[in-house]
């Protein structure tokens, strides 16, 4: 069975499951992970999965090891082994680095790039007003420190239902255009999209041009490089909040370009800086329609007096 699928359809229930055999609840998905990433192969190779993974949750809840089916001479080659293996850990174990951000991805290219780095994943989904499968965070957080070849859990959205309506679809567009700064697929675009960064003359890219990053010169560098920036938050990562009303007339002293008063506006804040802080001014990207809902206008405000007050570190 596909091992993606199935920690998808059943997670929910192996922490149930978890629960019921006296694993706190707080541990369980903990207990969950673990048991996933140890019998993946396993998992992969069983048509119902379920019994072999709730023996090994029971025993892992239980602190039993796994039986060992190693017989014979086997078993001599077998501790032949484990002292070699044992004997090139002790020698070199490399230095734990970073947990790299994984802000604006979605879990499969999240879980494709960890694994390339060589990365256990555990895909975890998790009720929130936010686009299908994108990312909330990880364990460990974005900058922390992860041992080569640790186990990652990723935290993936799932829809809440009819309680997000009212948010989702600003979010989803908000979410798209910072993914496309970070090399996903482009929003749709107008056939002229007018571009002004902190109050300076305008220019303009027509649509073929607009759907290239690299016709945006450093601007997507620089809202990638914001994105990526690991920030004092409980994930590690940047807030990512949406406005659509309430928009000031300026920003930290740059006023509202020529022509944008008056009509309608998503805007965009990608703000590293701790819950509650309020000094400086976030990354800002106001987004501009045409009247078929295809971007014609986008505006930036580039951070300001954030680094020297917050003391960010990036990633």
């Amino acid at each position: 069975m596909d091992f993606d699928q199935y920690v998808a359809a059943r997670y929910g229930r192996l922490v149930e499951h978890a629960v019921l055999c006296g694993c706190a609840e707080g541990e369980a998905g903990n207990c969950v992970d673990r048991v996933l990433v140890e019998q993946r192969r396993a998992i992969g190779r069983a048509e119902d999965p379920d019994p072999l993974v709730h023996e090994a949750i029971e025993r892992a809840i239980a602190g039993t090891p796994e039986p060992r089916r190693l017989t014979g001479p086997l078993v001599a080659l077998g501790l032949v082994g484990v002292v070699v293996g044992t004997v090139v850990a002790l020698t070199y174990r490399p230095a734990p680095g970073p947990m790299p951000s994984l802000f604006a991805l979605d879990g499969a290219r999240a879980q494709q790039q960890l694994e390339a780095q060589g990365y256990d994943v555990v895909l975890r989904p998790v009720r929130a007003c936010e686009p299908d499968g994108l990312v909330l965070g990880s364990e460990p957080a974005a900058g922390q420190l992860v041992q080569d070849g640790a186990t990652v859990t990723v935290r993936t959205a799932v829809p809440s239902g009819t309680n997000c309506d009212a948010l989702y679809g600003f979010r989803s567009d908000a979410w798209q255009f910072v993914g496309f700064a970070l090399g996903g697929p482009p929003p749709g675009f107008a056939r002229t999209v007018t571009i002004v960064v902190d109050g300076w003359d305008p220019w303009r890219l027509d649509h073929v041009a607009a759907i290239d990053p690299a016709r945006w010169g450093e601007l997507m560098t620089t809202i990638a490089e914001t994105a990526r920036t690991t920030a004092p938050t409980p994930n590690g990562m940047p807030r990512l909040t949406v406005r659509t009303s309430l928009i000031p007339e300026s920003l930290c002293g740059v006023p509202h370009p020529d022509g944008t008063q008056g009509r309608a506006v998503l805007r965009i804040e990608i703000d590293p800086r701790p819950e509650g802080v309020q000094n400086g001014c976030p990354l800002t990207i106001d987004l501009y329609r045409s009247q078929d809902r295809t971007i014609d206008g986008v505006v930036v405000y580039t951070p300001k007096d954030l680094d020297r007050d917050v003391g960010l570190a990036s990633g």
